[in-house]
């Protein structure tokens, strides 16, 4: 229902500029194909933040606790969310984000794995790694800034240029794809 979409996400983008004062730089370093955005994450607004400025629907994994209600559910999947077991490697949505960048869609990482409580970023998890190993596929560093503040806070989003991250050891590609996150600070 791409109405659906539409709707929904032109209301969330109202709700977020009337909540924040909004900066946003590099959406053109977005490719056309298939793609992955590592994002760090501090805030329940970041997803919402990102997915309103990218120029094609995201797709996100999110805790699979979001999907327990299901009218709930039907919208947060509505938006591009789908679900994933936190603490374990989750095949099933490993595989799904695996053919979403094969299809061309915009896959987004929180690559934390969950919120931060500090301005530093926490280590990233070891599946962004496994995912652009296997994928192959582009990855767009993106820093998200100022969303845990309060009402009229500055709140930025920086996409960087892709990265193409050669090698088999997922604990480095993650590394990488942080320092480059960070970098965007």
């Amino acid at each position: 229902m791409k109405v659906v979409y539409w709707i929904i996400r032109n209301a969330v983008k109202l709700w977020l500029y009337l909540r924040f004062r909004i900066r946003v730089e590099g959406v053109r370093h977005i490719p056309q194909e298939g793609c992955i955005l590592a994002m760090n994450h501090r805030s329940n607004y970041d997803s919402l933040l990102v997915g309103v400025h990218t120029p094609r629907k995201m797709y996100i994994m999110a805790k699979e606790e979001l999907f327990k209600n299901r009218i709930g559910a039907w919208v947060i999947a509505e938006m591009g969310a789908f679900p994933v077991k936190r603490g374990s490697a989750d095949i099933r949505s490993l595989k799904h984000s695996l053919k979403l960048v094969e299809e061309g869609c915009l896959l987004s990482l929180f690559i934390e794995g969950t919120r931060s409580q500090s301005e530093e970023m926490g280590d990233p998890k070891k599946g962004i790694g496994f995912l652009v190993a296997k994928s192959r596929a582009p990855v767009v560093p993106v820093r998200i800034q100022g969303a845990s503040g309060g009402w009229f806070s500055r709140a930025s989003v920086t996409f960087g240029p892709p990265l193409t991250v050669e090698g088999k050891d997922y604990e480095e590609i993650a590394r990488q794809v942080s320092d480059a996150i960070k970098k965007l600070a």
